[in-house]
């Protein structure tokens, strides 16, 4: 209900929609270029229990979408955690990155380079590098945990 608050007054044009195809072929990039047998879906936030990524192209867009989340969650009793809260801006492959400036009231947010949601880690890059990197430590840490118990078990 307070999502829904806070993107009433939001233009589709603020939002970022993701082409699709179900058909097939997932990794060939040269099928989403098509214009027959694509859909799109408009994406205005992700959520998870008691988290959500606002998601936008432009940082206009960002802050506006910011500020009406802030403004929302304010008529619900609610308040932004500013500690916590981090933005994150993946330029497009060609352009230099250039940290955002999206603030709530007075306060800037800290803008960061990479971030962790939901477990995976996600970077200004883009590139996944870092999560595979995460994931392989993840896994190395649990076969050392299981090695005594579970292979080397002489029973």
């Amino acid at each position: 209900m307070m999502l829904k608050q806070a993107t009433a007054d939001l233009d589709d044009d603020e939002w970022v929609y993701v082409r699709y195809r179900l058909d097939g072929s997932l990794f060939n990039l040269g099928r989403l270029e098509a214009h027959t047998k694509t859909q799109e879906r408009l994406i205005q936030n992700l959520l998870f229990a008691d988290d959500a990524a606002l998601v936008a192209h432009k940082q206009r867009a960002l802050q506006r979408m910011t500020s009406c989340f802030a403004d929302a969650s304010r008529l619900f009793g609610l308040e932004v955690s500013l500690k916590k809260t981090e933005v994150l801006h993946q330029p497009t492959p060609h352009e230099e990155y250039r940290p955002p400036h999206i603030s709530i009231g007075n306060t800037e947010l800290k803008s960061t380079q990479q971030f962790t949601y939901l477990g995976c880690t996600i970077s200004s890059d883009a590139k996944i590098d870092k999560e595979i990197d995460n994931r392989l430590a993840k896994a190395n840490s649990s076969f050392g945990r299981l090695y005594k118990r579970v292979w080397n078990n002489k029973c």
